[in-house]
C-alpha cells in the first residue's frame, strides 16, 4: 500500500516524481520510498454525447430539443483507454491519493472526475504548485492541503463542463436546423465561449474593413527661451476641434500658423511633475509572445516553442504556459539564488546584479493573483547556472527577454 500522486500529464509527472524519490519506471506509473506517481493525459474522461442518453438523438430534430441530462454521464476516450485502466490499477493499490493536477479549476476536474468513477473513498490530500522547481515541489508536498479545501474547484469544473455541453449540443443543432431550412448546408457550430470570442473577431475585422482615414492636422512650434529652445504643440480649441481634439481644416491651422510666426510672447504657466514609475510585471505568455513579435518579428507558435525548449531542455525558466504575470510571496527568499545563478551564468550581469536590493518587494509578488502557474521567470538548472553557448540563437533571445536585467533597466535599489 501506499501513497499515490496523481498527476496532469507525464512532465509533471516526471518533474515530481523525481523530487520524491520516486525513480523505478512501473506500468504507467513511476514509483519508490513509498510513493507512487501517475498521471493522465489531460481529460481522460470526456462527456457522453447526446445519443449515450437516448438513441433517439441521433437524429437532429427541433422536436428533440432542449435535451438536458436528468443524470450527466462521462465516458473514458478510446485514445485514452489504456492510460486509464493504468490510473485506476494504481488507485486499486493505494492506500491515500494526493491530487497533483494543476492548481486550478481544471485540474482539480480532471482528478476528481477519475476518483469518482473509480469510486474511491479512500482519504485525498490536495498539492498545491504554481511551479515544478525542486524547491517549489519540496515545499508543497511538505504542507499537503486537505482535499475538501479544494474540493469546490471540482464543482465549478462540472459547472463549467455542463454550461459548455448545452450550450453546444443544443444550439448548434438548433441554428444548423434552422439554417437548413433556409438552405444553408452544414454544420453551424455554436459554442458557449467558441461564439462570442469569434463574435469579437468579426466585429474587429468589420471595424477594420468600414476604417476610413481622416486627414487632420497639427501645428508644432520651435521657441526660444531664456532657458533653451522648447518644442510645443498646438491645442487645438473645443470650437474648432472633433470629438478626438484633432483639427481636420487645414486653413484653420495655417492661420494660427501665420498668426504666431516670428512673434514674440509670455509663458503665462509653467508646471513641473516628478512621476514615479512601477516596474513592469514579469511576462505570461501572451506578453511574452507580443514582445518576441514586436522586437524579433517572431510568430506566436515559434515563440511557444522556444518558450518549451527552454522549459523542458534547458530548464532555464519556469513553465511557459502561463496567463499569470504575479509571483508568490513566498518564492521572494528564492531572489538571491536565481540572481547569484545569473551571475553564474553570464558574468557581463555582474555590474546590475550586484547592486540589486533584494529586501525590496514590488507589486509583482501577490500570491492572491496566482492559481495553476505563475509568470514565466528564470529557473535554476540542475547545473546551477545557465548554458547559453548550448542555446539556439532564438532561444538566446528570448531567455533575454525574460532575464529581468536584459528586458529592462535595472538601477541600484531596483525592485527585484
Amino acid at each position: 500500500m501506499s501513497r499515490l500522486f496523481l498527476c496532469e500529464k507525464p512532465s509533471q509527472a516526471r518533474d515530481i516524481a523525481r523530487v520524491l524519490g520516486a525513480k523505478q519506471k512501473g506500468e504507467g506509473c513511476l514509483q519508490g520510498s513509498g510513493v507512487v506517481v501517475t498521471w493522465c493525459i489531460g481529460h481522460l474522461l470526456q462527456m457522453s454525447p447526446p445519443e449515450a442518453y437516448n438513441e433517439a438523438y441521433k437524429r437532429w430534430d427541433l422536436a428533440n430539443l432542449p435535451i438536458i441530462p436528468r443524470s450527466w454521464q462521462l465516458e473514458v476516450s478510446k485514445s485514452d483507454r489504456k492510460q486509464f485502466n493504468l490510473v485506476k490499477h494504481c488507485l486499486s493499490q493505494a492506500s491515500e491519493i494526493v491530487i497533483a493536477t494543476d492548481a486550478d479549476r481544471e485540474g482539480e476536474t480532471i482528478a476528481r472526475e477519475i476518483l469518482e468513477r473509480c469510486r474511491w473513498k479512500g482519504p485525498i490530500q490536495r498539492l498545491w504548485l504554481s511551479a515544478l522547481d525542486e524547491t517549489s515541489i519540496r515545499k508543497g508536498s511538505n504542507a499537503l492541503l486537505p482535499g475538501d479545501k479544494t474540493a469546490p474547484l471540482y464543482l465549478a469544473g462540472l459547472g463549467r463542463a455542463r454550461a459548455d455541453w448545452l450550450v453546444g449540443m443544443n444550439l448548434s443543432r438548433l441554428y444548423t436546423l434552422i439554417a437548413q431550412k433556409a438552405g444553408h448546408r452544414g454544420v453551424l457550430s455554436v459554442g458557449r465561449v467558441q461564439t462570442p470570442t469569434l463574435n469579437l473577431v468579426v466585429a474587429r475585422d468589420l471595424n477594420i474593413e468600414g476604417f476610413r482615414a481622416i486627414p487632420y492636422f497639427e501645428l508644432l512650434a520651435s521657441f526660444k527661451t531664456i532657458r533653451g529652445a522648447i518644442q510645443a504643440k498646438w491645442v487645438v480649441p473645443e470650437a474648432v476641434a472633433d470629438p478626438e481634439g484633432r483639427c481636420l481644416n487645414k486653413k484653420q491651422a495655417l492661420n494660427v500658423e501665420s498668426k504666431i510666426q516670428d512673434t514674440t510672447g509670455h509663458i503665462s504657466k509653467s508646471e513641473t511633475k516628478h512621476l514615479s514609475e512601477a516596474p513592469p510585471l514579469p511576462f505570461d505568455l501572451s506578453s511574452l509572445q507580443q514582445e518576441a513579435s514586436r522586437r524579433f518579428g517572431m510568430k506566436v507558435q515559434d515563440v511557444l516553442n522556444v518558450a518549451q525548449s527552454l522549459y523542458k531542455t534547458h530548464k532555464a525558466i519556469t513553465y511557459p504556459r502561463t496567463d499569470c504575470a504575479y509571483l508568490p510571496e513566498s518564492q521572494h527568499q528564492d531572489a538571491p539564488s536565481v540572481l547569484a545563478m545569473l551571475n553564474a551564468s553570464d558574468s557581463s550581469l555582474h555590474w546590475l546584479l550586484d547592486k540589486a536590493d533584494q529586501t525590496i518587494k514590488s507589486r509583482t509578488w501577490n500570491g492572491k493573483k496566482i492559481m495553476a502557474h505563475h509568470a514565466i521567470i528564470p529557473n535554476i538548472p540542475d547545473k546551477g547556472r545557465a548554458e547559453l553557448t548550448k542555446m539556439t540563437e532564438a532561444e538566446q533571445r528570448i531567455y533575454a527577454l525574460i532575464v529581468p536585467p536584459l528586458h529592462r533597466p535595472v538601477f541600484p535599489g531596483s525592485p527585484i
